[in-house]
């Protein structure tokens, strides 16, 4: 099974089990509840397949972890806890899908593939030398914008003169011979530039470090600096939202915002 067939059946039983746990949330809901908890109704509490059994059973230890202060009755009982504990496990879920669609699909801002030239591998390498400048320059002339190096199995170039909305990124190449007598293939692969890369790795390494704390504070019933918990799950849902957006956001800007260098790269390396 590849990585990607692997990564999609786990996104698909991720989301299976986002929709038992909103199943879970209709069954405990005050329509379902008046509907069902009839005297007459005996197939009530229903079995498997439905959750009934172990939600009850889920809200008798829950019941017995928190108990009533005394002279109280705990008129709603767990319900409220444990409608939020399940919409914290439905968003959860669901992240943990998105995010295996995402590898499983290669929504990354990664990009490879290999394109073929009939010229000698020594001609390519000169006109590539000619065509890429070695030295940093501030402001590089129009005709030569292009600064990396070329070495003989491969290059690495970056773009300098930047339009707006073209995304910058780092485009690497790797000759090597092809079975077809006098062709030469190269395997080109382009990812974002390495300060941008290093930026976008603090700002989701700074989000996931968020969620997981708030996700730590739901599981212990612990609403922190928030009211109450459902402000907690508030933030939890906005947070994932955050995250979801901007790398949905980085990757389009990758992959639209990048297609005129390598449209420029690919026609420079196979010319006609």
């Amino acid at each position: 099974m590849s990585w990607r067939s692997l990564s999609l059946c786990l996104a698909v039983a991720s989301f299976l089990v986002a929709i038992y746990f909103g199943w879970a949330l209709h069954r405990i809901s005050g329509p379902v509840l008046h509907e069902e908890m009839r005297a007459d109704n005996l197939k009530w509490p229903r079995k498997w397949p439905y959750p009934d059994e172990w939600l009850w059973q889920w809200e008798d230890q829950l019941a017995a972890e928190n108990p009533p202060p005394p002279n109280s009755i705990p008129i709603h009982g767990e319900l409220p806890r444990m409608e939020m504990k399940l919409r914290g496990w439905i968003v959860v879920s669901g992240l943990v899908g998105a995010c295996l669609v995402l590898l499983g699909f290669r929504l990354v801002p990664y990009i490879s593939f290999t394109v073929s030239t009939a010229e000698p591998l020594a001609k390519v390498v000169e006109r590539l030398s000619a065509w890429i400048n070695s030295r940093k320059q501030i402001c590089p002339p129009d005709q030569v914008y292009f600064q990396g190096r070329v070495w003989d199995s491969g290059f690495k170039v970056t773009k300098l003169h930047m339009s707006p909305g073209n995304c910058p990124i780092v485009v690497r190449g790797r000759f090597k011979p092809s079975s077809d007598e006098g062709v030469v293939e190269i395997d080109v692969s382009a990812r974002l530039f390495r300060p941008l890369s290093w930026f976008l790795f603090t700002w989701f390494g700074a989000l996931a470090v968020a969620i997981a704390c708030l996700i730590a504070m739901f599981e212990s019933d612990k609403s922190g600096w928030f009211p109450t918990n459902g402000d907690l799950l508030d933030a939890l849902y906005g947070l994932v939202g955050i995250a979801l957006l901007s790398w949905v956001a980085i990757v389009a800007w990758f992959r639209f915002g990048g297609r005129k260098t390598l449209e420029e790269i690919t026609q420079f390396l196979t010319p006609a």
